[in-house]
């Protein structure tokens, strides 16, 4: 398997989990500041963007899969597999700053 796809499956794949309960609490923040309702949106949210974010990233990831061995398509998505990387960085970042800070 060429390096770009692989990259492009594990980084989206690792997005899938951590993204969802990342927008989520994004979201949390930027409408409600009651914690009384701060869990149950948080956890609302999180099944919601999960069931949007894992199934369109596990059809992706099934296509990558099949053209696994094209050259021209390990080149093409060399710019995705650096955006959910970013992604991932940015959602690791929020986290720590928002334990630590």
């Amino acid at each position: 398997m060429h390096k770009n796809i692989s990259g492009t499956i594990f980084y989206s794949l690792l997005f899938a989990m951590g993204g969802a309960p990342t927008i989520a609490m994004l979201t949390i923040q930027a409408q409600a500041h009651n914690p009384e309702i701060v869990y149950q949106a948080f956890i609302g949210l999180s099944v919601i963007y999960a069931c949007i974010l894992v199934p369109v990233i596990l059809a992706q990831n099934a296509f990558l899969w099949f053209k696994r061995k094209n050259e021209k398509l390990d080149l093409k998505i060399e710019p995705l597999c650096h955006a959910y990387l970013v992604l991932n960085i940015a959602c690791l970042v929020y986290w720590l700053c928002y334990q630590f800070l």
